[in-house]
């Protein structure tokens, strides 16, 4: 991709500002102040959007920042070449009416978005993976668990369709937090609660047997009075003659301890029925949990294989993108250095003759040197059909004079990529006018 033409209609101090790129390293040379960032802001903008923060952060972000100074338009349109066809981009970028259109260029025919941004059209990066690779400022060149996020999902789409995008920290955090909320169902406490009611529950099976025993004893006592012989009930008339009926008496005693019996049967019967219940509910909490169980093993499986895979595939990778930074930091350094070696924590050591020297017994200058050759193997192995340009915004203040030449160097050589350089410093045009390195000057 290279950037053919800049229209701002209103952005920051630029209002109305036009200006053309040409062949070669575009340098845009200006005093402090002149709208450096602001133009290299700006092309950002056109490529991803500028989206307005929210609460305190929104009054210092680069909405607020950039917002036309003299009213207006907030926005413009940036001349593209990509893949062989000129396109122009057209944003307005003023909340509320925000939007996007793309044309295009020989024949300004429109390309329908329907609501898509241009990363799903015309390139795959993301704005953190390009902030984090082909754009450099001398306060953040210096990558960090971003750039490390960034690289393991790049390194997951690699293994994966093209029309798949995975982030590994997003899948993994939704797996979790899912297996959170699944733990957190209320069918666990459930379970552990219904367990215990039913170990102190006071139904006892024995008692129940009991009382039928006691029943049927007392059933056949009754039985056995109420056949009395003939005899029998003549000598019982002589008895209620002279006022005994022992035999009565006894029968009413049966009959009550009966009553008693039947009662303390029924109210076992009725706790028989509450357990019988109780023990439902746990075997069907019981069976709930199981299938949780289940779930939660899935998932933890799930996470797993994500994180095997991504690992497989960043081992795979690591060695190419070590590879890649190896012979760009070489070339950065005139061979002083003769291989880079970066785990997936991202510590990174260089070797120098027969030993291996971390990153933190280097200079400033040669640690900046290592992460700007890591910013380009990056984006050189993850977006090498992007192909976005290099926008450097005054990232050599640690640099000496050798290192400077090397690096301008190394940029001459990438035919791939168009490298535009933000400067304030005049001996950077001296440099590269020594170093007979073609370049187009733009004047803020």
């Amino acid at each position: 991709m290279e950037i053919k033409e800049i229209n701002i209609s209103g952005f920051g101090k630029f209002y109305n500002y036009h200006v053309l790129f040409s062949d070669g390293i575009q340098v845009i040379y200006g005093k402090n102040e002149a709208g450096k960032t602001t133009l290299r802001k700006f092309i950002i903008a056109m490529l991803f959007g500028l989206e307005k923060g929210r609460g305190l952060a929104a009054r210092n972000d680069d909405y607020s920042k950039y917002r036309p100074l003299k009213g207006g338009l907030y926005g413009g349109s940036m001349v593209i070449s990509h893949d062989g066809q000129r396109y122009r981009i057209w944003r307005n970028m003023e909340t509320g009416q925000q939007e996007l259109r793309l044309f295009y260029e020989d024949t300004m025919e429109e390309i329908p978005l329907q609501g898509k941004e241009l990363k799903d059209v015309l390139f795959e990066s993301s704005k953190e993976a390009f902030l984090n690779t082909v754009s450099m400022t001398q306060s953040d060149i210096r990558t960090g668990k971003e750039m490390q996020q960034i690289l393991q999902n790049s390194m997951a789409n690699l293994s994966r369709s093209q029309n798949v995008k995975l982030d590994i920290g997003k899948a993994v955090n939704y797996l979790k937090e899912k297996r959170r909320e699944i733990k957190k169902n209320v069918v666990f406490a459930q379970v552990i609660e219904y367990r215990q009611r039913l170990k102190e529950h006071p139904f006892q099976e024995s008692r129940l047997q009991e009382y039928e025993k006691e029943e049927e004893k007392l059933q056949r006592k009754l039985y056995q009075k109420r056949k009395i012989s003939i005899l029998g009930k003549f000598l019982l008339f002589i008895k209620r003659l002279f006022g005994i009926d022992e035999e009565a008496l006894r029968k009413k005693e049966i009959f009550h301890d009966l009553e008693i019996l039947q009662l303390k049967k029924k109210h076992l019967l009725e706790e028989k029925k509450r357990k019988e219940q109780l023990e439902q509910q746990y075997n069907q909490s019981l069976q709930q949990r199981n299938r949780l169980e289940q779930e939660i093993h899935r998932i933890e499986t799930a996470i797993h294989a994500i994180q095997e895979a991504a690992g497989n595939v960043q081992r795979t990778f690591g060695d190419d993108l070590n590879e890649k930074i190896s012979e760009t930091f070489s070339q950065m350094t005139g061979n002083y250095y003769e291989k880079v070696v970066m785990d997936t924590s991202m510590n990174i050591m260089v070797k120098r003759d027969f030993d291996y020297i971390d990153m933190k017994y280097l200079s400033n200058g040669t640690v900046e040197q290592l992460y700007f050759a890591l910013r380009i193997a990056a984006a050189d192995l993850l977006y090498e059909k992007d192909g976005f340009p290099l926008l450097l915004d005054d990232v050599f203040g640690n640099y000496d004079e050798e290192r400077i030449e090397r690096t301008l160097a190394f940029l001459d050589r990438q035919q791939k990529r168009q490298v535009i350089f933000f400067t304030c410093r005049q001996e950077m045009l001296k440099l590269l006018e020594n170093a007979e390195i073609d370049y187009h000057l733009i004047c803020l």
